[in-house]
């Protein structure tokens, strides 16, 4: 029997993907939650976060244009032990099947490939 990627036991399908950036956790933390921030990776998502614990991770509702329901987002910052960089770390869950699981990779692969231009805007 062949095992599908991505299908969980509990959760429906799921995905994740992570960066790491060369910034600070507080830094990048701030900046990610900013005005500006939110503008790179905010969009369809649900900014009444049923979890947000500072400097460390926030959790939430995702609802992808298409999508009749929605999925479970996590977003983790995890410092580096040398401190000058974090990673970013993204998690979707109870995605209902491959289709979707796919349509959220591409989704979220992009999200986390921008993320770097956000701190060179900073510095413009």
């Amino acid at each position: 029997m062949a095992k599908n990627i991505g299908l969980t036991k509990d959760s429906g399908w799921q995905f994740g993907v992570r960066k790491t950036l060369p910034s600070n956790l507080e830094h990048l933390w701030h900046l990610f939650f900013s005005e500006k921030g939110l503008k790179y990776w905010s969009e369809e998502v649900d900014q009444n976060f049923s979890t947000f614990k500072e400097y460390s991770h926030i959790r939430t509702k995702w609802k992808h244009v298409g999508f009749e329901e929605n999925a479970n987002l996590q977003i983790r910052f995890i410092p580096s032990k040398d401190k000058d960089k974090t990673t970013i770390s993204i998690h979707i869950d109870q995605l209902k099947n491959e289709n979707q699981r796919e349509e959220a990779r591409n989704y979220w692969s992009k999200i986390i490939e921008i993320l770097p231009s956000l701190l060179q805007t900073e510095s413009q």
